[in-house]
């Protein structure tokens, strides 16, 4: 124990030390003959004394030790890979894992017990080990032990050291302070797994022109095999590639070139063979998507008067890609050109306008009724104001209608469309369905005629707003033969208005592209690598457009979106070397998800195309089933440790003993501040006013 003053002795100390001891002394020769009084001069004097001591801030110093227990923390490895390592059942490493922790509470030691995977979670027993981790992130284990290090004799991390994912552990260790031993798990012979990565495919094709397609496969594992990449198309092997694989997480290429011939959305699928050993079979395939278009489609325009409709027409029909148009117009000699130039050549359109003018005849009916049967053509009627009750019914049976009268209150009204074409993927978000909104965007028609539909698959999707239904366009699709009917004369008029211009140009786009089938009705192909991804796993995204004018000046933005909530959104690059645009991110958490991909032109609406993909629990885990010596021997010599293989764990378990630690206390007290001390000069005072009370003085 050490003593000292914090205050110096100075003038005023031994001032007031003087005048005490003059005082103590003067007052005790004065008392001494008077004994009666002379034990309150003590109690005075000792009262002065002590204030006098005080003054000089006495301080009192020692050491004190105090001793704790160090606690051992015990990281076992919970994820999927675990399980996997063929010469050690999960079981088994389950069952001597409770031997381990049995031999440390023997030993009277102190743990806490912890599973990790991609998450350190703190657990009572080995009941809640379930080796259900999808990631291995030993980072995040060396972080907990850096951050409770202060109280913990050392640590045991127990795992196969296949960490793929967080930061790199090796630059973590510097900071730890105390042993962290290892306890491998399985061989360091790695397994086997082959997995395509990617297919790189192109969204869109064109009928008849070859396809590039490139598969990258990956492999791990002591690999020197020939394996087979197979292309299919249904159950149709369409090219077969073999590769030289030699594993140690390599990749490798197969490029194939085939020539699509069927029309529409075609699903493809790519798949390697599998091998013996292999452990996870369900990434040796990947299926992907191409939309298949004509190289060109021919429409055929019959008008039957030329109007004002027929120059807007032309121009919706012209502007669309590959369509090779010809134009019958009826003239005083016939038709030019002839009309037998229409009746031998196939068509995939064909558009009534202002048409027909007279009532055909029944030949030129059955005439009509075959071509459009054999080749399937779909149909476009625009009713003109040549047309009249009589001719418009002889064109009725082709779409499916029927003639009901003539409008007789033929005023313009506003009209709109309805919801359920609005909400379809044909008109791809063109218009809202607000029907307030119409009547500002599309300004008042006429309808001379009513119509009628006579089968359930030939709808209206748009009405005119009056007490009277009076359908505007009636859509229908019987027998795979497709139809639209404008029954309105004022086509043009909408098209020439400024505040409709874009929408009605829009809305028809995707009319003319549900007519033509060009599949997936829409004008932007765009397409996830898979439909199927494993939690973070790299998402690759290519797309490109039928629209001609879409390039690098334009943007691309794709958003991410899980019960309705935006997760994630980010723009697209656009690659001019392979002219489409690309993008990629990370498997969010799993669920199903949708996206929707937009591109501006910056002039025109944006241009939507919506889509969903999956995202399931990772199994990354089996690309790399082997055990990483290097990582946990350098983890463990790094902290002052050793690594202990798993045949050599009671070895281990004999490095976990209980251990104390010895934490020096420096205490100190100044009297002048202590409270006893304080208590100690008030009981004197005390005693002093009783005393002083019971011999009579005041």
């Amino acid at each position: 124990m050490d003593f000292s003053f914090l205050k110096p002795v100075d003038l005023w100390f031994w001032f007031f030390f003087i005048i005490s001891f003059i005082i103590i002394v003067y007052t005790l020769i004065f008392i001494k003959n008077h004994s009666e009084i002379k034990f309150l001069i003590i109690l005075r004097s000792i009262t002065f004394l002590i204030f006098t001591f005080l003054l000089l801030k006495p301080k009192f110093s020692w050491t004190q030790y105090n001793y704790n227990n160090l606690d051992w923390n015990l990281y076992i490895d919970n994820s999927v890979s675990i399980s996997y390592h063929p010469l050690l059942s999960f079981q088994t490493i389950k069952s001597e894992l409770e031997q381990i922790i049995y031999s440390i509470i023997k030993k009277d030691a102190f743990y806490n017990l912890f599973s990790f995977s991609g998450n350190i979670k703190k657990i009572k027993n080995t009941e809640s080990f379930d080796s259900s981790g999808s990631s291995t992130d030993i980072g995040k284990v060396l972080n907990h032990i850096e951050l409770n290090q202060d109280n913990l004799a050392g640590a045991v991390i127990i795992s196969d050291g296949q960490n793929n994912n967080g930061i790199n552990p090796k630059s973590l260790i510097k900071n730890i302070k105390v042993p962290v031993y290892t306890l491998g798990i399985g061989e360091t012979k790695p397994l086997i797994d082959l997995s395509i990565e990617s297919v790189d495919a192109p969204t869109v094709a064109v009928k008849g022109e070859n396809v590039n397609i490139k598969a990258t496969i990956n492999s791990y594992g002591n690999l020197d095999e020939k394996v087979n990449v197979v292309l299919y198309s249904g159950k149709k092997m369409i090219g077969s590639k073999f590769l030289n694989i030699s594993g140690q997480g390599s990749r490798n290429e197969a490029r194939f070139i085939f020539t699509p011939l069927n029309l529409g959305e075609n699903e493809y699928i790519v798949k390697v063979s599998s091998l013996s050993e292999e452990i996870n079979i369900d990434n040796n395939q990947q299926k992907f998507l191409i939309s298949v278009l004509k190289d060109h489609y021919k429409v055929a325009l019959i008008t039957g008067a030329p109007s004002f409709n027929t120059i807007v027409i032309k121009e919706y029909i012209t502007n669309f890609p590959r369509v090779e148009l010809d134009h019958y117009v009826l003239s005083n000699n016939g038709y030019t050109p002839s009309l037998k130039l229409f009746w031998s050549t196939p068509y995939q359109l064909i558009i009534f306008d202002n048409y027909p003018i007279d009532v055909l005849k029944s030949k030129t009916q059955k005439i009509y009724s075959k071509k459009i049967t054999s080749e399937k053509a779909s149909l476009l009627w625009i009713i003109g104001q040549n047309i009249t009750s009589e001719s418009a019914q002889s064109l009725t049976p082709f779409f499916h209608l029927d003639y009901v009268d003539e409008n007789i209150n033929s005023d313009k009204n506003s009209w709109y469309f309805t919801e359920d074409i609005i909400n379809s993927s044909i008109i791809q978000g063109s218009l809202t369905n607000q029907k307030s909104n119409f009547a500002d965007i599309f300004p008042p028609i006429t309808t001379p005629y009513k119509f009628n539909a006579k089968h359930k698959k030939v709808n209206p999707i748009a009405y005119h707003e009056s007490d009277e239904v009076i359908p505007v366009i009636f859509m229908g699709d019987v027998k795979n033969i497709r139809s639209i009917v404008w029954t309105s004369n004022d086509f043009s008029t909408v098209k020439y208005n400024i505040s409709s211009n874009n929408n009605f140009r829009d809305i028809w786009s995707n009319l003319f592209s549900w007519l033509l089938k060009t599949g997936g009705d829409r004008n932007l192909y765009f397409r996830l690598n898979k439909e199927s991804y494993q939690q973070g796993e790299e998402i690759l995204i290519t797309g490109s457009s039928i629209q001609d004018n879409l390039s690098i000046n334009n943007q691309a933005f794709i958003t991410i979106m899980h019960d309705s909530m935006e997760v994630n959104s980010f723009e697209l690059r656009f690659n001019p070397e392979s002219n489409r645009w690309e993008g990629n991110f990370w498997a969010p958490k799993p669920g199903n998800y949708n996206y929707k991909i937009v591109i501006n032109d910056g002039s025109s609406e944006p241009m939507e195309q919506i889509g969903k993909f999956i995202v399931e629990k990772s199994q990354i885990e089996l690309n790399q089933v082997s055990l990483n010596l290097p990582l946990l021997t350098n983890i463990s010599n790094g902290t002052g440790a050793e690594y202990y293989s798993w045949e050599s764990r009671s070895v281990l378990v004999d490095k976990i003993k209980s251990v104390k630690s010895k934490t020096r206390i420096d205490k100190s007290v100044v009297l002048s501040e202590n409270k006893w001390v304080m208590i100690i000069l008030i009981i004197l005072l005390t005693i002093e006013w009783v005393f002083r009370k019971r011999i009579g003085l005041p």
